[in-house]
């Protein structure tokens, strides 16, 4: 029924212009026979290819829909990451004077530890180094009482054989032999 209302909607400016040239009475045997044609024409058309349209435009809503649900659902998963970040961020913001102040104490913390150990290096240097000056001081007397024998020694003898007359030597070499005998 529509589609004869806008069949006549759409040819009534026709059969007017045709109308205009002819003063005959009625609608000239062309306009009819045009009307016809075109009427059969439309009607073949529809009843040809109804079906193929009705397929196509459900097949396009079935691709709207199923688009439309897929963009309904990334949309609704984006919204969860929005929150998911905002929360995260509020979190962070929330922490943030925190974890300032633990960064802080733990760099505090560390600055003491290096402190302690420079400390204990230092008194482990300082240790070693008067234990080696204390070593070297003994040595060094060690060495100078050393050559102050060697040099008594060398003296005493040179004392010995310049003013010890034989007499002495051989009273010196019975005391010794008596000594090591005993």
């Amino acid at each position: 029924m529509k589609l004869l209302l806008n069949l006549f909607i759409i040819l009534t400016p026709a059969l007017v212009l045709a109308a205009g040239g002819h003063h005959e009475e009625g609608v000239p045997k062309v306009v009819l026979y045009q009307l016809i044609n075109v009427t059969i024409l439309v009607a073949g058309l529809i009843y040809f290819t109804k079906d193929s349209i009705v397929q196509f435009f459900s097949g396009r809503k079935a691709v709207y829909l199923e688009a439309a649900q897929k963009s309904a659902f990334a949309r609704e998963q984006a919204e969860k990451e929005f929150v998911d970040i905002k929360q995260k961020l509020a979190s962070l913001e929330s922490t943030r004077e925190e974890s300032l102040k633990k960064a802080q104490a733990h760099a505090d913390d560390l600055k003491k530890q290096i402190l302690d150990e420079a400390q204990n290096v230092t008194k482990r240097i300082r240790d070693d180094a008067e234990l080696t000056a204390t070593l070297e001081v003994q040595r060094a007397q060690k060495d100078l009482r050393t050559q102050l024998l060697k040099d008594s020694v060398e003296a005493a003898r040179v004392v010995l054989t310049k003013d010890l007359s034989s007499a002495d030597q051989q009273k010196l070499q019975k005391d010794f032999i008596n000594h090591v005998g005993v």
